[in-house]
């Protein structure tokens, strides 16, 4: 019996839901085990979801430790592992492989930034409790921190990006290198990300956390 409920319990705990998308529009599809779900507003998601947009769609979740995630059009963004307690245990993994993200981390990236990654197809990035956003594509790979730091690790290297910086990756052949941008590059990359980033972050319901220093802005263009 005890085992039986030891199984139980860990199956609901695979099954268990990680977060709530705050708004959309567009239209975007979230892969979940064998099936594939049409994403909407007010749905719950879970571990090992993986949200697919298409164009002229943006989706932003929250999850449980108040992390937020904005996903832009032609986006792929999945949830690869998640446990949230308080603790130090706490961890978060994502996965992004194309397209654009923005994440303003939540209270795992305050207790435990060592835990929570997001690997994408160039290079894995750390956080410093921070809020930054890429654009990925398959030859390459910009990564802007808006507050705080991160830490982008690639080809065996760890380059820190600090608020206001960017970093462009690119591939060569089969490595990833880094590529030195100008001013104006900056500048015009800057304007991409924010164009993608139309979503700002809500007052959400009462069962999530109430976030004060942003506003909800879901405007289509």
């Amino acid at each position: 019996m005890k085992l039986l409920l030891l199984m139980l319990s860990l199956s609901l705990a695979a099954f268990a839901n990680i977060g709530t998308i705050l708004a959309m529009h567009g239209n975007a599809q979230i892969h979940r085990a064998n099936s594939s779900l049409t994403a909407r507003n007010g749905m719950d998601i879970q571990k090992g979801d993986e949200i697919v947009t298409q164009d002229k769609t943006k989706v932003q979740i929250m999850l449980d430790d108040n992390t937020v995630i904005t996903i832009g059009p032609k986006s792929s963004f999945s949830f690869n592992d998640y446990f949230y307690d308080g603790s130090k245990r706490s961890k978060l993994s994502m996965r992004a492989t194309r397209g654009f993200f923005r994440s303003v981390t939540g209270k795992i990236g305050k207790i435990a930034p060592e835990r929570f990654k997001v690997r994408t197809n160039m290079a894995t990035i750390g956080v410093r409790g921070t809020d930054f956003s890429a654009q990925l594509t398959a030859d390459n790979a910009f990564y802007r921190c808006n507050r705080g730091e991160i830490s982008v690790t690639f080809a065996d290297r760890v380059k820190y990006v600090s608020a206001g910086e960017m970093l462009q990756l690119q591939m060569n052949g089969k490595k990833v290198k880094e590529k030195s941008m100008s001013k104006q590059g900056i500048d015009a990359q800057t304007q991409v990300l924010s164009d993608f980033d139309t979503i700002k972050v809500q007052d959400i319901s009462e069962k999530k956390a109430d976030i004060q220093d942003v506003k909800y802005d879901c405007q289509q263009h």
